[in-house]
């Protein structure tokens, strides 16, 4: 499970997204960032296809392709 980093204790984001290429792995699962929004990302997952709104701080990288 991703670990939470706090926003004070985290001057920028803990990496680089690039829309529909940066995999992450969120609390409901592995999946494609397809919207980016101040600390906000998109996520649409591998398991189901459904886009679900999480903070950035509380995701891990899987990769950037």
């Amino acid at each position: 499970m991703p670990k939470k980093v706090l926003r004070s204790q985290s001057a920028h984001y803990p990496f680089q997204v690039l829309l529909n290429k940066t995999k992450v792995l969120t609390r409901e699962g592995k999946g494609t960032v397809v919207d980016k929004q101040t600390e906000w990302i998109y996520v649409k997952l591998e398991k189901n296809g459904t886009v679900i709104k999480t903070s950035i701080f509380l995701t891990e990288l899987i990769e950037i392709a």
